[in-house]
């Protein structure tokens, strides 16, 4: 490759870091600027790729000596970052913040981060900030794929003598890994859509055909073609094609740029060529490492965002630590010490982080001090999430098993809602041992079981075909619904209404309940409850450890006065409560009392974030839910 070529390539890195990091820093100026990670991937896809086929054309390729130049490019400044990461959270996290990033640590140093947080939650989720090396799932992705595919494409190159079998075969394997990527999308299946090696095939595979069509055809773009795919590379960071997956503008139009030669002068050089750019396109991958978990560190200790000026000032450390790990450590480990020197470092360095472990995770305290940060941290994040041996496709739609050990085939119950349908599962789950009933959970991720009003047109198709497939399940007997009540618009079919009060949502689901009725299913309803509407124990166990708040300030976050609770909801649950009688379970009586709402009793905290309970508050409302089974 010319090393005209490199600064390209600095160029596009150069474009993915500063959307990656703007993002994380002022996510108001690129809402998409995370799909930066999809355009390193197609990068890598092309760089490998090239340099691999040229090896092999040239019979020069060794499979030890190719993961010897990844693992000097990488490993050295990961445990750099890993060790600093590590030590700062011991002494600024909650115990089970530091347990839980211990996992993470873990996970990373063997290349599976990716598939750690996926089944922690995924990206986007609130607790994000909790999670200071969130950002090495790209990393895990990367590492897989650098780990499988030399020695998938030695044996293509061999295999297909000519090359256009070869583009052929990538793709074609590119193709179905995109139409699985759109088939789980459809299903609900974001997260493993989202971090997952076979979804993500396909975005270094238009890598890899690029550099194929780039090594056959050399041909040359003109500025009109550069200026048209970096503006579209761009616009992708903003728009997004209906019924595609978010990245695809951004990984086609940079397949498009990378498949031909820039010419020697174009319009766009200075831009390319600016020695900014081109330093910011090197150091990017110490930039990646580093850009995020030290904005973590400033807002957990301040617990709420940070100000413009604080971030500033993070950002140019970021930047600051990226040049010295860049200088220090990439450049040090790549070009001047041998790989004897670099596998003693591993060795060490990962004894020293499977010791680290064990020691957060090797006495596990179950019990803290009443209301101590401890005590309140242990909540975060323990609300119910489906294990993936449970989950099945239920007439094409996603569904979780519940109680998944009974030899029985056909599903007697039906859990049916949003999230908030999907947290009181342990509260049901020891009934449904007790009677040896199995249920099926259907989750309508980020939407309202509801069809004649939803949150979206696309919600409300989505429970018109849910409730086709439960309700003409003649297997299915009961049907329990929970949901969400903090909508205050809701759609018709035609426009958004307001629902203010609620009583539009409560009509409607007694609808639902009424169309069930009809089929002869038995349903029971959930009852609102009073949710903290923010990160409860998250936030308020940051806020007593850094003594950001009195104690007489931090037990009033464990309450709220009763009139705020009936001001919501009063009217529905009477409304609701006088048409289902019994078949209403009325939670709120469990946490209310008449002049207050808890959020926590003596023996923990009821919610695991801001509106799910918590694995202790399902197991405090869990007598409410007995009468279903009576």
């Amino acid at each position: 490759m010319k090393k005209t070529y490199y600064k390209e390539i600095n160029f596009l890195r150069f474009l993915s870091i500063s959307s990656v990091v703007i993002y994380h820093y002022f996510p108001e100026i690129i809402s998409k600027g995370y799909l930066g990670v999809d355009l390193f991937f197609v990068i890598s896809g092309f760089l490998i790729s090239l340099f691999l086929f040229r090896e092999i054309k040239n019979k020069k390729f060794k499979l030890l000596n190719f993961y010897n130049r990844r693992i000097k490019r990488i490993i050295p400044a990961t445990i750099f970052l890993l060790s600093f990461v590590s030590f700062i959270s011991f002494i600024l996290f909650t115990r089970i913040d530091l347990v839980n990033y211990s996992k993470s640590l873990i996970y990373s140093i063997f290349f599976s981060s990716n598939i750690f947080f996926w089944l922690d939650g995924g990206y986007f989720g609130p607790s994000d900030k909790l999670k200071p090396l969130l950002h090495l799932w790209s990393l895990g992705v990367e590492e897989q794929f650098y780990i499988l595919f030399p020695i998938f494409f030695l044996v293509a190159v061999k295999f297909f003598k000519n090359i256009n079998n070869l583009i052929f075969l990538v793709f074609m394997i590119s193709l179905v890994s995109l139409l699985l990527n759109i088939f789980l999308l459809n299903i609900g299946g974001y997260n493993p859509s989202f971090f997952l090696l076979p979804t993500r095939i396909w975005n270094f595979g238009l890598g890899i055909l690029a550099m194929l069509i780039f090594v056959t055809k050399e041909k040359t773009h003109n500025n009109f073609e550069i200026g048209i795919y970096i503006f579209m590379i761009v616009l992708g960071f903003y728009y997004q094609i209906p019924f595609l997956p978010g990245n695809f503008i951004i990984v086609f139009f940079t397949f498009m740029l990378l498949k031909n030669k820039f010419p020697k002068r174009f319009v766009f050089d200075f831009i390319i060529n600016n020695k900014l750019v081109q330093y910011i396109g090197l150091i990017s991958f110490s930039l990646y490492l580093w850009h995020w978990p030290l904005l973590i560190f400033v807002e957990y200790y301040l617990v709420n965002e940070a100000g413009i000026l604080i971030r500033l000032f993070t950002l140019f450390i970021s930047i600051l630590f990226s040049i010295t790990s860049y200088h220090l450590i990439e450049l040090n480990y790549r070009y001047k010490f041998s790989l004897k020197s670099l596998l003693a470092l591993i060795a060490v360095s990962y004894t020293i982080f499977l010791l680290f472990f064990s020691l957060i995770n090797f006495q596990k305290k179950t019990s803290y001090k009443i209301n101590s940060p401890d005590f309140i941290g242990s909540a975060s994040l323990t609300n119910f999430k489906c294990e993936i041996s449970n989950y099945r496709l239920y007439n094409n739609k996603r569904g979780c098993i519940i109680n998944n050990n009974l030899d029985i085939e056909d599903f007697e119950f039906v859990i049916v809602g949003n999230s908030h349908a999907q947290m009181y599962i342990p509260s049901l789950e020891p009934y449904l041992k007790k009677y040896s009933k199995k249920a099926l959970l259907l989750p309508m991720t980020g939407c309202l079981p509801t069809m004649d009003v939803n949150i979206s047109k696309e919600c409300m198709n989505k429970s018109k075909e849910y409730f086709n497939n439960y309700s003409n399940d003649e297997s299915i007997k009961t049907i329990i619904i929970a949901t969400t009540w903090d909508h205050k618009q809701l759609y018709d079919g035609e426009k958004f209404i307001n629902d203010p009060n609620h009583l539009r949502l409560a009509k409607s689901i007694l609808n639902l309940i009424n169309d069930l009725k009809k089929l002869e299913k038995k349903v029971f309803l959930i009852s609102p409850i009073q949710i903290p509407s923010y990160q409860l124990p998250q936030n308020l166990s940051r806020l007593l450890k850094f003594n950001h708040l009195t104690q007489e300030e931090f037990l009033k976050e464990l309450q709220v006065s009763r009139d705020v609770y009936d001001k919501n909801f009063k009217l529905i649950n009477l409304l609701l409560q006088k048409e289902l009688k019994n078949n209403f379970i009325q939670l709120h009586k469990t946490q209310c009392d008449r002049q207050k709402c808890y959020y926590s009793n003596n023996k923990g905290i009821f919610f695991a974030d801001g509106s799910h309970i918590s694995k202790y508050g399902a197991e405090f409302f869990s007598k409410s839910f007995e009468i279903i089974f009576e």
